[in-house]
């Protein structure tokens, strides 16, 4: 049974924008990185915290376009 906000194609959208989103944030940090404005320890800090962030998001891109949870 479909949930009353079920729009599947709105989803698979804001999942691209997400994407784009973290692929942004992520190269960001590889630049700052590269830079030396970052340690590899704080870059991989910094991409655990982004990724569980993203992770968050898709939880509540699912929910919100789909009705899952």
């Amino acid at each position: 049974m479909n949930h009353p906000t079920h729009d599947p194609v709105a989803y698979f959208n804001a999942l691209n924008d997400e994407q784009a989103a973290v692929d942004d944030a992520l190269a960001a940090i590889r630049a700052e990185q590269a830079e030396g404005r970052l340690t590899a320890a704080q870059a991989a800090a910094e991409r655990a915290q982004l990724l569980e962030q993203h992770l968050e998001r898709l939880r509540q891109l699912r929910a919100e376009h789909l009705g899952e949870s």
